[in-house]
């Protein structure tokens, strides 16, 4: 195989290594979507001149070294040289980091978190270093930390450890789950940010991220930062629901899908609101357990966490959005009209999310029945937008200066009255959103109004005599 131009000039004074999760994936049959490159033998200054000749690069913070190199017609890719480093602040916030590009591969290999994370595969002849029998590893299916204070350094590998478990199906060793367990606590000191990167990744990651979370929470590492979900394990539902709350939420978020974010959050978010809202009622001399207006406290529930991982105002607001309105019961009954609005109601930006939250929820408890009549609304939502369906004044054949124009209104609220009036009109029969059927309809509201002040004992103040 023919080396890139970059590699070979490196080859030519030093040694070049591939690290980290690229030589992992490939030994699982996974497709390595980038890679990771140690350079050693090479100085610094060096290196800098060699990849200028070959390509773009820029170096990443002080602290860790990471060259960011773009080779002409490449794709991006880290280069390291081998390196240690110490832990001297809480939070992974502080390091003595020592670069060094004599130090030998196992050295660097030494700091990693996983013992999966740890394999390095030579340039060019593929030879593979493997210090710590992370090949091994991966073929018991164990997920096993290199060093005891890993999680003491650095505690957001205890995510990242439920995360790999999660994502390559690997149980924890014993005293790996147990060091996260003792380690627990320190995840407070991990930023919001750092957090949020890590979770966002478990949910699109992993195709089951119930198992990620599962381990957080059997290893106490779930209630820092998501306490609304860990006090949702055991409580009971209703007939509905065969899992406590907790289950089901993890199990929905199974289902949902894994390459939309929000809509996986929304479906971990959805039923949080049913802790504070569970009520015993008796109907017909029966005792049932009910969560009335649980989508309510939900939604709020739901920007509380999302907020507290300083997600986007975005994403904050579209999963609060979904969750609100995840409650809604669709019929075959619904008229054309009524599917109109209930799409004017959710948005047309949302309302695919809401669909598959929907789906998600349904899978979770395999009810067939209502995955069909899912189908049978997306199918009619599918026909409105293929008719250009108007679900916005925006879509209305007038606009607000129109109505000014014709009522005689100032800008203001009222216009925006009257426009609602006009989607109301529309949207029980499309036909009328023509302009000049909507101009004729404002021309009547507005002689409908002056007949009004015009008849006996209206508003209409009486003028004082000359």
């Amino acid at each position: 195989m023919t080396l890139p131009a970059w590699q070979g000039d490196i080859l030519a004074t030093g040694e070049l290594y591939r690290v980290g999760g690229a030589v992992r994936d490939r030994l699982l049959d996974i497709e390595v979507a980038d890679s990771d490159f140690l350079v050693r033998g090479i100085s610094a200054g060096a290196l800098e001149e060699l990849l200028t000749r070959h390509g773009a690069w820029s170096r990443v913070g002080k602290a860790f070294g990471v060259y960011k190199f773009t080779p002409r017609g490449g794709a991006t890719v880290d280069i390291v040289f081998p390196r240690t480093e110490t832990s001297v602040g809480v939070g992974h916030r502080d390091f003595e980091v020592r670069f060094d590009e004599t130090l030998p591969v196992e050295a660097d290999l030494a700091r990693r978190d996983f013992t999966i994370n740890a394999i390095a595969e030579r340039i060019p002849d593929g030879r593979v270093i493997d210090p710590f029998h992370g090949r091994q590893d991966l073929e018991a299916r164990a997920l096993r930390m290199i060093f005891p204070r890993a999680f003491d350094e650095d505690p957001l590998r205890i995510l990242r450890g439920a995360r790999f478990a999660a994502r390559f199906e690997l149980r924890l060793d014993g005293p790996t789950r147990a060091a996260m367990t003792a380690a627990a606590g320190l995840l407070s000191t991990v930023s919001p940010e750092r957090v949020q990167d890590e979770v966002s990744k478990m949910l699109i990651q992993c195709q089951r991220p119930s198992r990620a979370l599962d381990a957080l929470h059997q290893t106490g590492s779930l209630v820092t930062w998501f306490p609304e979900l860990e006090r949702c394990a055991g409580v009971v539902q209703n007939e509905y629901h065969p899992d406590d709350v907790y289950w089901h939420t993890l199990k929905t978020c199974d289902c949902a899908p894994r390459e939309r974010l929000v809509v996986r959050w929304a479906a971990l978010l959805h039923d949080l609101g049913k802790v504070d809202t569970r009520l015993v009622v008796t109907e017909n001399g029966e005792a049932r357990v009910v969560f009335y207006g649980h989508e309510v406290v939900g939604a709020e529930l739901a920007e509380r966490v999302l907020t507290r991982l300083r997600y986007s105002n975005e994403v904050v607001s579209s999963c609060r959005h979904l969750v609100r309105e995840h409650m809604y019961h669709y019929e075959a009954s619904w008229k054309a009209a009524t599917v109109r609005r209930f799409m004017r109601r959710i948005g047309d930006d949302a309302i695919d999310d809401l669909l598959a939250l929907r789906e998600a929820d349904c899978r979770s408890r395999d009810l067939a029945g209502e995955i069909a009549d899912l189908e049978e609304l997306r199918a009619r939502i599918d026909h409105e937008r293929r008719a250009r369906a108007t679900l916005t004044v925006r879509d209305l054949a007038v606009d607000g200066n129109d109505v000014v124009r014709e009522t005689g209104k100032r800008p203001g609220p009222e216009v925006g009255s009257v426009l609602q009036q006009l989607l109301e009109k529309v949207t029980d029969d499309p036909a009328e959103n023509t302009r000049e059927r909507l101009l004729e309809i404002l021309r009547a509201m507005t002689d409908v109004k002056a007949g009004e002040k015009g008849k006996p004992g209206g508003k209409e103040k009486s003028r004082k005599p000359a």
